[in-house]
């Protein structure tokens, strides 16, 4: 039976045929890109934020006010139902976001691998066709040192040197929004990675979640948790997730929920900027996220990369352009990271080489819907376990070679 969503365990006979058509996927159709209506090219957003849950956000359904900034994004443009990162951790899925590629062209494939300098990231792109560029990263990950600065005149790592330091959020737009107030010329291309969501829940003071309230039994375990004396391990929460006080997976959750209630504020404050600088209509919004975060499921609790499950690879994707993308539509067609930058060049009218990518522009400006059925959307796990999977008609098949991850 057909289930959208459900994991599919196959036979390695099954895994070899849908790895070729994966293969015969993963370059874009013969299709030119089209250029935009606009005669001016449009600024660009682009908002990725770490360890984000899509289903943790109001326009994606969930009941809890945690996203009042994003939803109106996704109001007055297009979300994507299901777009998959093409990894659970943030290098490899955040080198596919910046570059349209999967991880055997651009070869970061695990945290601590540096972006290769001669692999072309969409800053070079936009540098080269006019674009004052800039980047903010809260991740030390994703800093100059590991090569993520490729293309950018502006630079800057916002990051907290200890993850119980408090904020860093807030710190980055600060940084983002005094770029952007000293007039920088037009059109320009801007970066904004956000870190609070990820672990420790303690950058966002306890308030911002103390209203949330659950329903009983929405929890499948929510009972006491060993904690771990290391940051991995499967059954028990990570060393580096302790919160004095926290000790059911609900308080631990509700923190969570209130990070993501503390990054949107400041998603809502960068907007707010764009705005009131007269420029809203002139710039495309893209809001996504690296990867997700596995909280109660799968015995993965509150941390990432061991699995391909949804809770970790299904991330937001939002375009948003006043005038110019219309509001309110929902994209029901399967995307990867890998399609962001062909639709964002595709938006702002540069022509690319289509063997360039691995993804496919989502053709935002034709009036055509488009049939991708037939694609194959990868994601390759960076641990041990050499996991991968593999997304395509409505079906979702993830192949363990090595069995359980080695702690």
């Amino acid at each position: 039976m057909k289930v959208p969503g459900h994991t599919m365990i196959l036979s390695r006979l099954t895994l070899t045929i849908l790895l070729a058509l994966a293969t015969g996927c993963e370059s874009p159709d013969d299709q030119s890109p089209a250029r935009s209506r606009s005669a001016a090219r449009p600024n660009v957003l682009l908002i990725t934020v770490d360890t984000l849950r899509t289903d943790h956000l109001g326009t994606y359904g969930y009941r809890l006010p945690t996203s009042p900034a994003i939803d109106s994004l996704a109001a007055e443009g297009v979300r994507f139902s299901r777009c998959l990162a093409t990894a659970p951790e943030t290098v490899p899925a955040a080198a596919s976001v910046l570059t349209g590629l999967y991880q055997g062209r651009h070869r970061s494939l695990h945290n601590r691998a540096s972006l290769p300098g001669d692999v072309t990231t969409l800053a070079e792109r936009l540098r080269d066709a006019g674009y004052n560029t800039a980047g903010f990263t809260g991740n030390f990950l994703l800093s100059e040192k590991y090569g993520f600065a490729q293309g950018f005149g502006h630079f800057e790592d916002f990051s907290s040197k200890s993850p119980w330091e408090g904020s860093s959020d807030d710190r980055g737009v600060a940084l983002a929004a005094d770029w952007l107030r000293n007039a920088p010329a037009e059109p320009w291309f801007l970066w904004v990675h956000l870190m609070d969501p990820h672990g420790p829940y303690v950058s966002a003071a306890p308030w911002w979640s103390e209203s949330f309230a659950y329903e009983p039994g929405i929890f499948a375990q929510d009972q006491p948790v060993p904690l771990s004396k290391t940051n991995f391990g499967l059954g028990v929460i990570p060393a580096y997730q302790a919160i004095r006080g926290a000790t059911l997976l609900s308080d631990f959750v509700r923190r969570y929920d209130g990070e993501i209630r503390f990054t949107d504020a400041q998603i809502g404050s960068l907007l707010g900027t764009v705005a009131r600088l007269g420029q809203r209509e002139q710039t495309l919004v893209v809001l996504t996220a690296d990867h997700g975060e596995s909280l109660v499921e799968h015995r993965e609790f509150l941390q990432h990369g061991w699995f391909l499950y949804d809770t970790t690879v299904r991330v937001p994707l939002i375009f948003s352009w006043p005038g110019t993308i219309k509001g309110g539509q929902e994209r029901t067609d399967e995307r990867s990271a890998t399609d962001i930058v062909p639709t964002i060049l595709e938006l702002a009218g540069i022509r690319y080489a289509e063997q360039d990518f691995d993804g496919l522009s989502a053709a935002l400006l034709s009036n055509s819907t488009q049939d991708t059925s037939a694609r194959a959307h990868l994601t390759r796990s960076p641990r041990t376990n050499n996991a991968v999977a593999i997304s395509m008609g409505g079906w979702k098949l993830i192949f363990t070679p090595a069995g359980v991850p080695d702690d």
